[in-house]
């Protein structure tokens, strides 16, 4: 699986535009199950995706979608993992 850690590369005055396209695009790949979670950092600066695993070439194709990738005002740190232990209500986290 993949954690998205998404920062805002540019003010927020200036993510806002996009705010809205973003989260229809988050919307979509969670309703496609390729998405796990998502929200916002309580700092307001960004937020975290969990992602179900993949080629990481299909990922980035995904991100290439989002408008704040598209807009130039968010990086995405992309860490890849294997999730080994969670409490028992997650447990088809290990199978992401």
């Amino acid at each position: 699986m993949y954690l998205l850690n998404v920062s805002y590369s540019k003010n927020p005055a200036q993510v806002e535009a996009h705010i809205k396209s973003h989260g229809e695009w988050v919307g979509r790949y969670l309703k496609e199950g390729i998405f796990l979670f998502a929200g916002p950092k309580k700092s307001g600066l960004g937020g975290v995706i969990a992602v179900q695993s993949m080629e990481k070439e299909q990922l980035l194709q995904i991100l290439a979608e989002d408008s704040y990738v598209q807009a130039d005002v968010a990086d995405y740190q992309i860490l890849d993992f294997d999730c080994k232990a969670t409490q028992a209500s997650l447990e088809t986290l290990k199978l992401a």
